[in-house]
C-alpha cells in the first residue's frame, strides 16, 4: 500500500514540529490528551477524528518524549500527503495509551479523498515509535474514530562517506559499500 506516504507525512510533521519554538515553560505547554486531561481540557465541538495511541511493547517513555498525531490527505499518487490536522505534544512523563482529538474542516476534504491517520513518538529528535499500518478515516465509510498501534523504529545504517572506489561505504557495517559480485553473461556449466 502507500506506506511511504504515511512515513513521508510523519517525517514532514516531525520536521515542522522541530521548527516550533521550544522556549515555553512546561506549565504553558498543552498536555497530551489522556483520559485524565480530557475531562478538564476544552471540548472540541466541531468535526473531529478521535482515538487512542497504543505502543506495541512495554516501555517507559522519558518525560521529554514527543507524540505527533497527523491527519493527512494522500489522494494524489506519487506526491507527498497534505496535512489536514496535526497535534504535537510532550508526554510529560505520561505513558501509553494516549487519547487524541484532531479537529478538521470538512470543506478541505474531497468526498473521494484518501484520508489517513498516523502517529509517531520522538525522543531527543530521534523517531522511536511509528505507525506501521495505514488507518483510513472519514471517507469511504471509515468513520471518525480510530486507534493506532505504534511499533519500534528499526535503526538502519546509512552510508556516510565514499570509500577509495567512490562508492558510499560504512566501515562499521560489513557488506555496505562493497562492489557487487560480477555477473557473467555466459552461464556456468554444471557437472553431474
Amino acid at each position: 500500500m502507500k506506506l511511504w506516504q504515511i512515513v513521508g507525512g510523519t517525517a514532514l510533521s516531525l520536521t515542522l514540529a522541530g521548527c516550533a519554538p521550544h522556549h515555553q515553560d512546561p506549565a504553558q505547554q498543552p498536555p497530551v490528551n489522556t483520559a485524565a486531561s480530557t475531562a478538564t481540557g476544552p471540548a472540541i465541538t466541531g468535526p473531529n477524528v478521535s482515538g487512542s495511541v497504543f505502543i506495541n511493547q512495554r516501555v517507559a517513555l522519558p518525560p521529554d518524549a514527543v507524540l505527533t498525531v497527523t491527519l493527512s490527505d494522500a489522494s494524489i499518487a506519487d506526491a507527498p500527503s497534505r496535512v489536514i490536522s496535526q497535534k504535537v505534544a510532550r508526554t510529560q512523563g505520561k505513558q501509553a495509551p494516549f487519547t487524541f482529538i484532531l479537529p478538521y474542516n470538512p470543506q478541505e476534504i474531497a468526498p473521494n479523498a484518501r484520508v489517513l491517520l498516523s502517529a509517531a513518538v520522538t525522543v531527543n529528535g530521534q523517531m522511536t515509535f511509528v505507525t506501521d499500518s495505514i488507518k483510513e478515516v472519514i471517507n469511504h465509510g471509515q468513520g471518525t474514530r480510530a486507534d493506532l498501534q505504534l511499533v519500534p523504529v528499526v535503526a538502519v545504517p546509512v552510508a556516510t562517506k565514499p570509500d577509495a572506489s567512490g562508492l558510499l561505504g560504512n566501515s562499521s557495517t560489513p557488506g555496505l559499500g562493497t562492489s557487487p559480485a560480477p555477473i557473467s553473461a555466459v552461464p556456468t556449466q554444471s557437472t553431474y
